[in-house]
């Protein structure tokens, strides 16, 4: 699952329990069928899907990595193993969305000819030009303001060199504050032709220790998500360093490529329908790889939710085979990018095979094979959105876990002022943004929750298979009864 800088509030969580509504909004499908084909839904099968998804030979399937093209592979092996179709007109189930991965590990700076090590001399700031320029005159701007009240730019001849620049304002400097910020510095050492920054900082060492380590791991943003235009390169560089290399007459080499594109793959199998009407069950297949040289193999988050939703595919793959068509089509979406920000679902919802206004919910499933640091017991399931835009969904997916499951139905996170907003934190989110029913399934967070522990053997595939078998028999109301789902 997505994780954004919230604080977890648990303590506080009370469960609870469903209430139906009375009257029309009865179960309209054949249940007798529902059930008999909700058992092809068994532990077995899915821990011959997890122990494989959630192994070292994935390597925490992070997105754009080869593991997570071997488990996008496996997932599309499995809808070709049981005769499920691809979503698209030709064989390829892949729906392949950019991904602009930034390595800042890989910017080189060279003060005088001597190279400065990444992080313990310098680091690089900003979203930098990809450039790269060799033996660049420097010139020092002091402050780096240009005012009403001053110019540190007067007779400097800043165009096609390095400005340095010291961080903050004069001391006693109090007019200039607007101009102290460094994005202010940067654009202004910009307009004077200036290719590139360097802030000198007198306690490097000892300052910015949160920035320093973010960069020393990869960033991803979805290709044409950029919040801020690259700029010329920025870098902070340690004073000291500076001073010990200093000469008569001083140059900087820099190399900024710091961006390249990769792709990321959404898995989609299909099942046609009737109608052109479609449902989606959904489920992402990415993680985080690596923390710290530990493989995170992502049991829970999503290895439960991908292989409930390979055993619901086949489930309703056999349905079909036997003569059983739906009324609606069933989109099977695998979902990579989520740990990065939704990206495969935004993707998708921005390039759907299928019109959004056929598409008439999203039955998302997200770590629901643990039990989380708040229930007493494990035969709960957290449903979040259900009633956000639709009532009688909300009303159906009640009636069927009556009828067929008879989990607590704990809606705790589902209120509009859950300080942890799981609501838009996983995939479902981005279908209701564009007005779409949704279900998010989800089993709360534990001790292992994006950690090397969150392993095979600690899933309690006695619920992954109860909860899996909710989402079958909601999704099959859903496919198969005739009658509209009104919002």
């Amino acid at each position: 699952m997505y994780k954004k800088s919230v604080h977890f509030l648990l303590f506080f969580l009370l469960s609870s329990c469903s209430v139906l509504l009375p009257g029309k909004n009865t179960l309209k499908s054949n249940q007798k069928k529902a059930e008999q084909y909700s058992k092809i839904i068994t532990q077995a099968e899915l821990k011959k899907h997890l122990k494989i998804i959630s192994s070292d030979e994935f390597e925490g399937r992070e997105t754009t990595t080869i593991g997570q093209k071997k488990a996008a592979n496996y997932i599309k092996n499995h809808f070709i193993e049981t005769n499920t179709k691809s979503a698209f007109i030709d064989t390829v189930f892949f729906q392949e969305f950019p991904v602009e991965v930034l390595d800042f590990s890989k910017v080189e700076l060279y003060y005088n000819k001597t190279k400065l090590n990444f992080i313990n001399d310098f680091y690089p700031y900003g979203n930098p030009i990809n450039n790269s320029y060799e033996n660049i005159p420097i010139v020092n701007v002091g402050y780096g303001i240009l005012s009403q009240n001053r110019n540190d730019y007067t007779g400097k001849k800043t165009k096609g060199k390095i400005v340095f620049i010291k961080q903050g304002l004069p001391q006693n400097n109090t007019e200039d504050i607007k101009e102290g910020n460094w994005r202010r510095k940067v654009q202004t050492a910009s307009k004077s032709g200036a290719v590139g920054v360097v802030f000198l900082k007198s306690d490097y060492a000892n300052s910015d220790q949160r920035i320093k380590e973010h960069l020393k791991k990869p960033v991803m943003q979805l290709h044409g998500n950029q919040k801020t235009k690259p700029q010329i390169p920025v870098f902070v560089v340690d004073e000291n360093i500076i001073k010990r290399l200093n000469k008569d007459s001083n140059t900087l080499t820099f190399n900024t490529n710091v961006s390249q594109m990769k792709t990321g793959e959404n898995v989609l199998g299909f099942i046609p329908g009737v109608t052109d009407e479609i449902i989606v069950i959904s489920a992402h297949y990415d993680h985080i790889g690596y923390d710290r040289g530990e493989i995170c193999n992502g049991a829970d988050d999503d290895g439960s939710g991908t292989s409930s939703l390979l055993s619901i595919s086949k489930a309703f793959q056999k349905a079909f085979d036997e003569g059983n068509q739906p009324y609606r089509g069933i989109l099977f979406l695998a979902v990579s990018g989520e740990e990065k920000g939704l990206f495969g679902s935004q993707f998708y919802t921005e390039n759907p095979v299928f019109p959004l206004n056929k598409t008439i919910a999203d039955l998302n499933i997200d770590m629901v094979g643990r039990q989380d640091s708040v229930q007493k017991d494990n035969n709960y399931i957290y449903l979040i959105g259900s009633d956000r835009i639709s009532k009688e969904l909300h009303t159906i997916n009640e009636k069927v876990n009556n009828k067929h499951i008879g989990f607590k139905l704990d809606y705790t996170y589902n209120a509009k002022d859950d300080p942890n907003n799981f609501y838009q934190r996983s995939d479902h989110y981005n279908f209701a943004k564009n007005n779409i029913p949704v279900i998010f399934y989800f089993g709360g967070l534990h001790e292992d929750y994006h950690q090397p522990t969150d392993d095979f053997e600690k899933i309690d595939f006695f619920k992954l298979e109860r909860v899996s078998r909710f989402v079958f028999l909601t999704a099959w109301e859903l496919a198969y009864r005739k009658k509209n789902l009104s919002k």
